[in-house]
């Protein structure tokens, strides 16, 4: 029988070898069936590098650009996706930044363009509009430095899907072409400085044919027609200077989503005041509408109230009332957040699959030397979708090491101009890199803090959307740089305590939307750490202060200084260890336990701290302890 195994087995080895062969000569001629990139692109592609002063490192001069340019993307030997998210310019470049773009009217196969974080300081051109490829159906210049007027026919190519200018300093009328486009899909012009009323248009297609309209944040005033809202289905004009709507009802409903806050709209909640609203349409040589009160008011759900501290005194009745409130309220966000986790628990097994998953460790994942020309670290683009279920996914680790240079010159020498705050490992800098995307800088005195190599090794080690990216660092003498992605909405805190503008004496609130995102954010986190992550890890300092925001208001988790693998518990029950960790922490143990129960338990202190408002929590433990006790 043992001859006969091992002849099927040189059976086997044979065939494997002659497959092996068959495919190496077959591999030779897929070079033929590549086709080469055309030359107009190529001249097109080698125009831009010169116009934008694109670093070699980037775009390499004598390499494919199809193989080894960043964010070029061919198909059938053209063109088809061009992404300058993330390049860098070279000094000559940088110096002599404009809108020099004109090579793109030779990639006639372009279907994306991205520039997003990339700048281009200057007015779109002219050409912009009809010179465009006719298969360009996404353009993406959010961020971008752009300035002056719209051009009346920038959408006069007419196949484009998605325009997103937002973040720009473009002045001026919307014009009316842009609507005349019919595949268009996705307008986001906001946080210009646009003004004008809204450009009359009629619409005769069907109902939502857009998915979003966003002009948020400029200086428009006037009317809002049916147009604009038959047009698309969701219609951002947040904080303007709108006083009618016309033929239309804007309250939330089935058909799609109007948010209009911060305008001048009469009998609407969370509207501009009067005064302010007068005061703009006087220095526009215009006045305002007498609206009268609508009798189908403007509705559009209320901020959570911030709660008063309890008092002490003859109205203890009443602050009973309120606290039990608050206790009530506090349990139940409390429960359904044991219960998320719980669920993802029973959902890791019910997958059964290994506890590593949603980690990609890679020795690719880790670069040293000088800046990597893979690293991309401008990632928001329509032209990329979401994964299919929707969940959090983790991505690949790309480390990048920086010169002290140019953090330096990024921080502005780290000076108190640019420092955010004194962090809990060391102090933390707000920076702009040449290329003009802001990030964040921790500077570690290694001589007083030894925390710094357990964040960096789990950094390195591990990626999550809804973990703080480390973007790259450096070591110099008995210092530490730790370069993080720049999270606009600053923290928790800052998010929810932050003076109001208008108010002096009030604190700003987020809607009840906007907290319930963000402890679940919170909540896909401490999955993560817990339940994909082998051995399980804890953190150890979940506080209002580590959770991070960008500007959409999604949570990345920082402060991970503290974070350690989770120590055995025996058979305990769940709520005894929870006891059991908040105990430990009263009797000044030497640092937080290393328990998962106790991130659960500061969980709930982020999530009370959510919902009444409150700069703090401290006032409301005594009365748990009394309750658990």
């Amino acid at each position: 029988m043992l001859p006969r195994c091992r002849l099927a087995a040189g059976a086997a080895f044979s065939c494997l070898l002659v497959v092996l062969l068959l495919r190496a000569v077959v591999a030779q001629g897929p070079q033929q069936q590549q086709p080469a990139l055309a030359r107009q692109d190529v001249a097109a592609l080698h125009g831009l590098r010169a116009s934008l002063g694109v670093r070699a490192t980037d775009w390499p001069a004598r390499a494919d650009p199809c193989a080894a340019w960043r964010g070029v993307t061919c198909r059938a030997g053209r063109v088809a996706e061009l992404r300058l998210s993330g390049l860098r310019r070279t000094r000559a470049g940088a110096r002599s930044a404009a809108f020099a773009v004109d090579p793109l009217r030779g990639l006639t196969a372009l279907e994306a363009l991205n520039a997003s974080g990339f700048p281009l300081p200057g007015r779109i051109p002219a050409w912009f509009g009809r010179g465009l490829p006719p298969s360009l159906g996404v353009v993406d210049l959010r961020s971008a430095r752009v300035n002056g007027e719209l051009q009346t026919d920038l959408g006069a190519s007419g196949n484009l899907t998605t325009l997103v200018l937002s973040g720009n300093n473009l002045t001026g009328p919307i014009p009316a072409s842009l609507f005349s486009i019919p595949g268009l899909r996705v307008l986001d012009l906001s946080s210009n400085n646009l003004t004008g009323p809204l450009p009359s248009v009629s619409f005769s297609g069907s109902y939502g044919a857009g998915v979003s309209f966003n002009v948020s944040g400029n200086s428009l005033y006037g009317a809002i027609g049916d147009a604009i809202r038959k047009r698309f289905w969701v219609v951002d004009v947040s904080s303007n200077y709108f006083d009618q709507a016309v033929g239309i009802g804007i309250e939330n409903g089935t058909d799609g989503t109007v948010f209009f806050r911060m305008n001048c709209f009469s009998g609407a909640a969370n509207q501009r005041t009067r005064g302010d609203c007068e005061a703009f349409y006087t220095r526009n040589g215009m006045r305002l509408a007498d609206v009268p009160e609508l009798s189908s008011p403007l509705l559009e759900p209320q901020p959570p109230p911030v709660l008063p501290m309890p008092s002490t005194g003859k109205r203890g009745d009443k602050w009973k009332h309120i606290l039990a409130g608050v206790l009530g309220g506090a349990a139940i966000v409390v429960t359904l957040g044991l219960g998320a986790l719980v669920f993802c628990l029973l959902r890791r097994r019910g997958r059964r699959r290994p506890r590593t998953r949603g980690v990609e460790q890679t020795e690719e994942g880790i670069r040293s030397g000088r800046r990597s020309s893979s690293v991309n670290p401008v990632t928001m683009s329509p032209m990329a979708s979401p994964g299919a279920s929707g969940s959090p996914k983790s991505v690949p680790i790309v480390i990048d090491d920086f010169t002290y240079e140019q953090l330096h010159h990024a921080t502005g020498g780290f000076g108190d101009d640019n420092l955010i705050n004194h962090g809990h490992s060391g102090d933390m800098y707000h920076g702009v890199l040449e290329s003009g995307f802001e990030v964040v800088v921790k500077k570690i005195d290694l001589k007083s803090s030894k925390k710094c190599q357990g964040e960096l090794n789990f950094l390195t080690k591990h990626s999550h959307r809804r973990i703080v990216s480390l973007l790259g660092h450096l070591a110099k003498d008995e210092e530490q740089l730790l370069v993080y992605k720049y999270m606009a909405k600053g923290d928790l805190t800052t998010a929810l305590h932050k003076k109001s503008v208008e108010v002096e004496e009030g604190l700003r609130s987020l809607d009840w939307i906007t907290r319930l995102k963000i402890a679940i954010g919170v909540s896909e986190a401490l999955c993560f750490l817990h339940d994909e992550c082998s051995p399980p890890l804890v953190h150890r300092n979940i506080q209002a202060s580590s959770v991070l925001l960008d500007d959409k208001f999604e949570v990345c988790l920082g402060s991970l200084s503290e974070i350690c693998t989770q120590q055995s518990q025996g058979s305990q029950s769940f709520f005894s260890r929870i006891l059991r960790s908040s105990k430990s922490l009263d009797k000044n143990t030497s640092g937080p336990p290393a328990s998962c129960t106790y991130d659960v338990y500061c969980f709930g202190k982020v999530l009370i701290e959510l919902i009444t408002g409150n700069l703090g929590v401290s006032w409301i433990l005594p009365l748990l302890w009394m309750k658990t006790t």
